[in-house]
C-alpha cells in the first residue's frame, strides 16, 4: 500500500506529461483534463488499498484506457448526431399562429417533399431511415449494406440538399 502523499507526489511530478499523453489520444484539452481527473480517482482508490509495484506505469495505463474510451465515446456521439432533422421544419413561435403561418408551413412541407423526391434513390432511402424511422447511422449502414462513413455521407448530403431547397442555413455536426 502507498500513502496518499506518495501518490500525490507521483501525480504532481508527472501531471503535465500525463495530460499531454491523454491529449494525444483524445485531441481535446478539456477532455484530457477530465480523463486525468477520473484516472487520478481510480488510481488513488486502488493504490491506497494495495501495493502497486510500478505506480506511474499503472497510472499511465489508466490514463491510456480512459483516453481511448473518451475518444470512442466522442466518435460514437458524433456519428449519431448528424443533424437535427426537426430543425428543417421549424416555424417561428407565435402565440396565435394564424392562417399565414399555416400557409408557410404547408409551402415548406411541399418544398421539402419536392427536395426529397429529387434525391438519388440511395440517398433518399438513407435519409428516410435516419429521419423518419429514427434509425442510427449504424442501422442505416447495415440496411443499405454500406460503410458507416458512407451512411453518414448519404444522410448529410440529403439533409444539405433539403436545407438548400428550404433556404435554411446548413448546420451539420
Amino acid at each position: 500500500m502507498h500513502t496518499q502523499s506518495e501518490l500525490l507526489s507521483i501525480y504532481d511530478r508527472n501531471r503535465e506529461e500525463l495530460v499531454r499523453f491523454s491529449l494525444s489520444i483524445v485531441g481535446d484539452m478539456a477532455a484530457a483534463e477530465d480523463v486525468l481527473q477520473e484516472a487520478w480517482m481510480k488510481f488513488v482508490r486502488v493504490a491506497l488499498s494495495q501495493k502497486i509495484d510500478e505506480p506511474l506505469a499503472y497510472l499511465r495505463t489508466i490514463v491510456r484506457t480512459l483516453s481511448i474510451d473518451a475518444r470512442r465515446r466522442t466518435q460514437r456521439e458524433s456519428a449519431r448526431v448528424v443533424a437535427d432533422p426537426a430543425a428543417l421544419m421549424t416555424v417561428p413561435d407565435d402565440d396565435n399562429p394564424g392562417p399565414e403561418h399555416a400557409a408557410i408551413a404547408r409551402d415548406e412541407l411541399t418544398l421539402l417533399r419536392a427536395a426529397v423526391a429529387e434525391l438519388p434513390e440511395r440517398t433518399k432511402r438513407a435519409l428516410t431511415l435516419y429521419w423518419q424511422e429514427g434509425k442510427t447511422l449504424r442501422e442505416v449502414a447495415a440496411a443499405l449494406d454500406v460503410s458507416l462513413g458512407q451512411a453518414h455521407a448519404l444522410v448529410k448530403d440529403g439533409l444539405e440538399h433539403c436545407r438548400q431547397r428550404l433556404n435554411r442555413p446548413t448546420h451539420i455536426h
